[in-house]
Formats: structure tokens, sequence, C-alpha cells
């Protein structure tokens, strides 16, 4: 699952607003990424501050997939 660096973010929505499956929440200065992510990377390759990556333990696959 990807996710979100708090102290990054920017909170600019950018994520939430291409994420096909409407998995990003953003609420009072927080973002979260949801269970409804299929880690497709989408928000990741949009974010302008690279403020979403791959968590811990997962490939990143589909992001470098997405950035290509």
């Amino acid at each position: 699952m990807f996710v979100i660096n708090q102290q990054v973010c920017t909170f600019c929505g950018g994520c939430a607003a291409v994420c096909p499956f409407s998995a990003i929440i953003i609420h009072d200065s927080e973002s979260r990424i949801i269970e409804a992510c299929t880690d497709c990377g989408t928000c990741a390759a949009f974010c302008p501050v690279a403020a979403i990556g791959p968590s811990d333990g997962a490939s990143g696959r589909r992001i470098r997939e997405v950035r290509q």
C-alpha cells in the first residue's frame, strides 16, 4: 500500500482528484490513503512534491510503471 508523508504533503488535493478509486481523503490538514487503494500509483505519479510512495515492504513496481 502507498503512504503519504505528512511532513512533505502540501494538502493540495491533487492526489485525491486523480485517484480512480477515491482512496485518498484529505481533511483538516491530514491526508490518508484508505483500503480502497489498489497500489496503481496514479497519485504518486501526480504528486508535485513527491509526498506519496510505497510503504515498507511494498515493491513500488506499479509506481515505476506509471512514471515511465
